[in-house]
């Protein structure tokens, strides 16, 4: 052999590495992919069975059409005072948790003013949901100076008496706000709002969407001393305003 012919155990290749081979990813086990595959089948499963397919109520009547505007000693007044928005903080559509709002203002012959905010959604979710007085309040520039539960207020419509919330409020400027309030979602009143979420979860794991509603009355105050005389009157007044709307209208605001 010349020994000045390339030996062909080397060559331009000699000195160089061999290409690296592809890393060889892990095999799944048989029961590997058989355990998620039943993980996913189960997460669809649950979620199927989470979404709710039942609406609570259909076919609601006009708040502002049905509940009366005169009835006993009150009737609707003009009035350029402007309530605390029942929908403060709402920044889209989607977020809206209202499809009828009613606001008012009521007197009677002795020269008592209370303030109305009648708030009615149709779907309620763990997301969008009626709106707390003690979280709208404090938004608009009022200090919760009081907070705590209302004596219930007894109706002819529903054979438990109302659980309600009552509130004292100080405006920035100057001045109190008595409230009174109930919040119904579906069946369920009063709670706080993992109550309400808890609720919610549960009537979509039974196929239903419940409705919500707010029930507000209001009334402005000189003195924080004048609240238990207006806590009384507005539970009269809403007790009033509940027996003497339709029977529909009554199955929103109570049940």
């Amino acid at each position: 052999m010349n020994p000045t012919s390339p030996n062909p155990s080397t060559g331009p290749s000699e000195g160089r590495s061999a290409p690296a081979s592809a890393p060889r990813l892990p095999r799944l086990s048989r029961s590997v992919a058989v355990t998620g595959v039943v993980l996913m089948a189960a997460a669809a499963a649950c979620a199927w069975i989470a979404t709710p397919r039942v609406q609570a109520v259909t076919g609601a009547p006009s708040l502002e059409a049905t509940v009366p505007k005169a009835f006993g000693d009150w009737r609707v007044i003009a009035d350029s005072t402007t309530q605390v928005d029942v929908s403060q903080g709402v920044e889209t559509a989607q977020e809206q948790p209202y499809d009828q709002t009613v606001m008012r203002t009521y007197a009677n012959s002795q020269g008592d003013q209370v303030m109305v905010a009648l708030a009615w959604g149709e779907r309620q979710r763990q997301d969008v949901k009626v709106h707390r007085p003690e979280v709208c309040y404090p938004a608009q520039g009022f200090a919760i100076r009081r907070l705590e539960d209302g004596r219930p207020i007894a109706t002819s419509a529903r054979a438990q008496a109302v659980p309600t919330t009552q509130l004292l409020t100080e405006a920035r400027g100057g001045g109190y706000e008595a409230v009174r309030y109930w919040i119904r979602i579906g069946t369920q009143y009063g709670g706080d709002g993992l109550a309400a979420r808890w609720y919610i979860l549960n009537e979509g794991l039974a196929g239903r969407i419940p409705d919500g509603v707010l029930v507000r009355a209001s009334q402005h105050l000189a003195t924080p001393e004048a609240q238990g005389p207006s806590q009384a009157l507005m539970e009269g007044f809403l007790a009033e305003l509940v027996a003497a709307s339709p029977a529909a209208a009554r199955a929103m605001l109570v049940r």
